[in-house]
């Protein structure tokens, strides 16, 4: 007999408590849609209330942006929107005086705006939905049609007719009687024609907006143009033609018969230029929001919308982006409730723990600012305080590194201000736009910026008369800026009085005193070499000028010069730039730029 015969031989199964993990999974789930998708960051030692604090802050902090953006948009756009409606109020003024009981011509012509509204094809909805609203503010009814629904010929009158009956009877309980289940063609344009003699429709404009034009047949648009004309003597019918490509698809598209029956205008909706330099200097350079862009995020953010959409609707879903991106995986984001819209500063609404005051500390910009905190008088106990005790450093620390970032975002706008001034006076071919100049001001230091350094030479250049007007527009932006506290900005340089002070002397170069921040050398000769004339090449424009109006004029100019190396410093020499300048240019780039499929 075998030695294991007598042995039990047993398969024991633990089974896992299934009902237990699926209600642990369950809660962790239900907790993250509660809320909104936030994690508790730092490997899960981020405080409760700092998660809650940063989706209070998205919420709190993008919905105003969001609101500005389109408010700014709207006013852009609305310069395009009411020179078409003026368009449209002054057309027609044959059937006007035939009401008045003047002769009016012998032929008669459709009025029609050849609007261009870019390749933006996703902001053409919002556009034509504006000019659309906007014409019915001024008493006219209009008939907004899309290719996808008018693919024919009787479509697109049945829903010209829709709209505009609806339109004229939409404050009265009677209806169009054709509509009524009788046998009536509906898209018939004598049923238009007999309902406006008899719906008191006069002074009023019948408004066909065509809003992608490119998408409808040609010849459909053709033969209405053909029937439309038959009826403009009756009937004032306005079309407005919505174009994405150029002005030549209108020739290409129709015969030269319906051409010739058009009055045609031309204008222009694509306005988006304008619109992202406004949203980028309220934004960016006067700081209006918490979050700005590093270098290479802006770039991204230029890139995507110069050089494939010119969309301002994936401008803003961009920058959403981003603001998700640093509320939600940011652990740091909770200091933006440290600043306020009116660049003021408050204590942070929770308390830091350990972590993320170590966090905080670890930054670079953070050591300098210590490192050049240990170099002032009693600086080393200020430091060794700032690295040892954490609610010093949360309570005082903190707080004067945020004041430091709020007063370099108000001095840079006063530099990025003072530079559109001196484009202003400057040649044509060296003005920049806003959001270029915003991008040489976050992507290069003074000296390495070539454009600072053309306009630095188109000041040396000028003139006495010249210099004065521009001092006194440099005067103006200073006074706007009182708030700044120079001493924490610009290495203590107070511009104010450095403007103020050039201004003065220049306007009485023999009794006036020169400014302590300026050379206060004696006037010099007259030279004209070639060093000197790199230097002071005014020299060749006011010969007449004593030398004390002279060497006004050149402290003058290195008074200028002062004003914007003090203003436009790097960012990167701000501390918490770390936190407040996104940097996630591959995550955007990932995200929103075309890619092959093989990549993806």
């Amino acid at each position: 007999m075998d030695a294991f015969d007598s042995m039990t031989e047993s398969t024991f199964i633990i089974k896992p408590k299934t009902k237990t993990k699926t209600n642990t999974n369950t809660n962790s789930k239900s907790d993250l849609a509660a809320d909104g998708g936030y994690l508790t960051l730092l490997q899960g030692q981020e405080p409760v209330e700092s998660m809650q604090l940063r989706k209070r802050l998205f919420a709190q902090l993008w919905q105003p942006l969001e609101e500005e953006l389109f408010t700014i948009e709207k006013q852009v756009n609305n310069i395009g929107i009411t020179e078409v409606c003026d368009f449209v109020d002054s057309s027609y003024g044959e059937i006007e005086r035939r009401e008045q009981g003047q002769v009016a011509r012998p032929f008669a012509e459709v009025s029609a705006a050849v609007t261009f509204a870019g390749i933006n094809t996703g902001d053409h909805g919002k556009l034509f939905q504006s000019l659309q609203d906007q014409l019915l503010e001024r008493g006219h009814h209009v008939a907004l049609l899309e290719s996808q629904y008018c693919n024919t010929l009787p479509n697109l009158q049945r829903s010209l007719l829709e709209q505009m009956f609806n339109s004229i009877y939409a404050d009265t309980d009677a209806g169009p009687s054709a509509f009524g289940g009788t046998k009536t063609v509906t898209y018939d344009l004598g049923l238009l024609q007999l309902w406006w003699a008899n719906a008191a429709c006069s002074g009023k404009k019948a408004v066909v907006v065509l809003q992608d034009f490119e998408g409808f047949a040609p010849t459909v648009v053709d033969d209405f143009i053909r029937i439309v004309g038959g009826y403009c003597d009756a009937v004032p019918i306005v079309l407005v033609l919505g174009l994405a490509t150029s002005y030549e698809c209108v020739h290409q598209s129709l015969t030269k018969a319906s051409i010739s029956m058009l009055n045609v205008e031309r204008f222009n909706l694509q306005r988006s230029k304008q619109c992202i330099d406004t949203a980028i200097h309220r934004l960016f350079v006067q700081g209006r929001a918490p979050l700005c862009f590093g270098a290479e995020a802006y770039k991204s953010l230029l890139d995507q919308f110069l050089l494939y959409s010119f969309s301002i609707a994936g401008f803003v879903k961009k920058l959403k982006y981003a603001a998700m991106d640093f509320f939600y995986a940011q652990p740091l984001s909770v200091l933006a409730s440290m600043l306020a819209p009116n660049a003021a500063v408050s204590a942070c609404p929770v308390r830091l723990n350990s972590d993320q005051v170590e966090l905080i500390r670890m930054q670079r910009s953070v050591q300098r600012f210590l490192e050049r905190r240990a170099t002032e008088n009693g600086g080393n106990a200020y430091v060794r305080q700032a690295l040892s005790d954490d609610d010093f450093f949360q309570d005082t620390v903190l707080l004067q590194m945020a004041r430091a970032l709020v007063m370099y975002r108000r001095s840079y706008c006063l530099g990025i201000d003072a530079i559109v001034e001196i484009q202003s006076m400057a040649p044509e071919a060296m003005q920049k736009p806003v959001r270029t100049l915003h991008y040489y001001g976050v992507g290069q230091q003074f000296d390495d910026c070539t454009h600072w350094k053309t306009l630095l030479a188109v000041v040396r250049r000028m003139k006495t008369s010249e210099m004065t007007l521009l001092l006194q527009k440099l005067c103006r932006l200073v006074d706007g800026a009182a708030d700044v506290d120079w001493d924490l900005v610009a290495d203590g340089t107070h511009i104010h009085e450095l403007i103020q002070g050039a201004a003065e002397l220049l306007a009485n170069p023999d009794g006036s005193a020169i400014p302590d921040v300026l050379d206060n050398s004696e006037p010099k000769k007259r030279t004209r070499t070639r060093t000197e004339m790199e230097h002071r090449p005014f020299l060749l424009f006011d010969k007449g000028a004593s030398d004390a109006q002279l060497n006004a004029l050149e402290k003058c100019c290195e008074a200028v010069e002062a004003m914007l190396r003090a203003c436009l410093i790097s960012y990167h020499d701000v501390a918490l730039n770390e936190v407040f300048y996104y940097r996630h240019s591959f995550l955007l780039d990932t995200a929103f730029s075309a890619q092959p499929r093989a990549a993806v």
